[in-house]
């Protein structure tokens, strides 16, 4: 016999699914930006090697962003999912100077992340061997839309004249497509030099 009250119960389940919905969000933040993680395991856009720019990162340096609300919303979502972290700001560049946001955190976030994101990705392009609840459908919505909160957060506004949204990872590209899907949003991918060009197409285009 359960002795949890099933009004408790039901609490800690949302309280759960929400926390992997953040880390969810914070994993695509992370693979959607040159990072470097634990034990020299660097990783940019989604599993490539890290430039050489970020190889001498001090230890405990998850992401670096070139916009601060990025780098504040991977924060927040890494404390929402139970790990502290904080931004560092620095500028660099000679000629042209430019501000970077690094995001700073303990060493297991990086495989924490990883976990998160796999699990995630089961949830939104895996085919589950039975019918999906109402609950866990509600739960996959919020996984499509924190994947797309995610990547037009770090990428940030699309430039003028530039086609689609790209995204050097194949599987963060399969995410998003997916999760379009899921949310009526008809989403076409190509593949050019240096990754996929995500399209968002409108409906009657779709059909």
């Amino acid at each position: 016999m359960n002795i949890v009250p099933t009004g408790e119960r039901s609490s800690t389940g949302e309280r759960y699914r929400a926390s992997t919905v953040a880390a969810f969000e914070a994993a695509v933040l992370v693979r959607c930006t040159g990072v470097c993680g634990g034990g020299g395991r660097a990783r940019a856009l989604g599993g490539t090697r890290v430039r050489a720019a970020f190889a001498h990162a001090p230890a405990g340096v998850l992401a670096e962003f070139n916009r601060s609300v990025a780098a504040d919303r991977l924060v927040e979502l890494l404390g929402a999912a139970g790990h502290s972290a904080s931004v560092h700001r620095y500028t660099a560049g000679t000629r042209h100077r430019y501000e970077i946001f690094r995001v700073l955190t303990a060493p297991l976030a990086g495989g924490f992340l990883d976990r998160a994101w796999q699990q995630g990705y089961a949830d939104l392009c895996g085919t589950p061997e039975l019918p999906r609840s109402a609950r866990q459908i509600r739960h996959a919505r919020q996984l499509a839309e924190s994947a797309w909160r995610g990547v037009l957060l770090a990428s940030g506004p699309s430039r003028s004249g530039s086609p689609g949204l790209r995204v050097a990872d194949l599987e963060t590209a399969t995410v998003l497509i997916r999760a379009g899907r899921m949310l009526s949003m008809p989403v076409r991918m190509s593949t050019r030099p240096g990754g996929q060009i995500l399209l968002v197409m409108p409906q009657e285009a779709a059909a």
